[in-house]
């Protein structure tokens, strides 16, 4: 059971990740478009690959492994502006939801996968799950679809990349896929703007903390490969409202303490709130239960 240790390390990783990015959007690195620009460029570390057995794919392989990078990119911006403008636990239970609905969505359109009943009862609990959450913030809600939606079709097409070139190449790929999608953001004024505004005025610390956060978002990455490995990947999978549930305590228990990071805490809401990741939970359950 030893995987089931390593994926609630992974996902409570994952949780403290998506806490600091909140805290850095919140004022000390303000520009969501800029945020995303500067995980991409970290993402050209994927050049120590190249040893690996990167080689160099059809036209077909290298548009689909480069768009699904470009998708990713435009998934992480989407992302990053509902963090910033949303509690933390409603913009990753939201994101994540609707990335694994569409990624289930997807699956069946473009991987010919078809959907189990209990599978179709898990979809209405994560549809359920996301209406209550989204009363909270309705404006935001159609920025975390849009996110979930470019992330679930990412995950297809990353899939889909695996399948035709291998894992190393499809991870170096949509790699560059990623970088080149924030390189031609730069060809908006403002996406420059605010960019250099970010890396002349944004303290060292907060660069500081960025860089490490992004490395201890890589780390529950490798963590959550290794449970994979180990463990059954729908198992694996089926843990991910964990992450949810724990990024809501973590927010709630660092409120007053960390500046930027907070939940509204009216009855109402954490009643919302409780009662959305509880239905999130039960369907992620689902999945679980049907695949032990």
């Amino acid at each position: 059971m030893i995987w089931l240790y390593l994926a609630l390390l992974a996902y409570f990783i994952n949780a403290v990740v998506f806490v600091i990015d909140k805290y850095l959007l919140a004022g000390h690195i303000p520009k969501y478009h800029a945020y995303a620009f500067g995980v991409a460029i970290l993402s050209l570390g994927a050049v120590f690959l190249i040893p690996f057995g990167v080689n160099l794919p059809g036209f077909g392989s290298f548009l689909l492994m480069v768009g699904a990078g470009v998708v990713f990119f435009a998934g992480l911006l989407l992302l990053y502006k509902s963090i910033k403008e949303s509690d933390v636990s409603i913009a990753a239970t939201q994101v994540g939801t609707v990335g694994a609905i569409f990624t289930y969505l997807f699956s069946v359109i473009i991987l010919k996968e078809v959907l189990s009943p209990l599978n179709s009862v898990a979809f209405l609990f994560l549809v359920s799950g996301i209406f209550l959450l989204g009363r909270i913030e309705k404006r935001v809600l159609v920025w975390a679809i849009f996110a979930g939606v470019l992330f679930g079709m990412y995950y297809v097409l990353l899939k889909l990349s695996f399948n035709t070139a291998g894992f190393v190449n499809g991870l170096f790929w949509t790699r560059v896929g990623f970088v080149g999608g924030a390189f031609v953001s730069l060809i908006f004024p403002h996406v420059r703007k605010e960019v250099k505004f970010t890396y002349d005025y944004s303290p060292l610390k907060s660069k500081t903390l960025f860089v490490f956060n992004k490395l201890l978002a890589a780390a529950g990455f490798i963590i959550l490969y290794f449970a994979i490995n180990l463990g059954n990947v729908s198992l694996v999978n089926g843990l991910l409202g964990i992450q949810f549930l724990l990024t809501f305590v973590l927010v709630l228990f660092l409120g007053g303490k960390v500046s930027g990071v907070q939940e509204k805490t009216d009855r109402a809401t954490i009643a919302h709130k409780l009662s959305g990741i509880l239905v999130v939970l039960v369907g992620f359950l689902i999945l679980f239960v049907q695949n032990v």
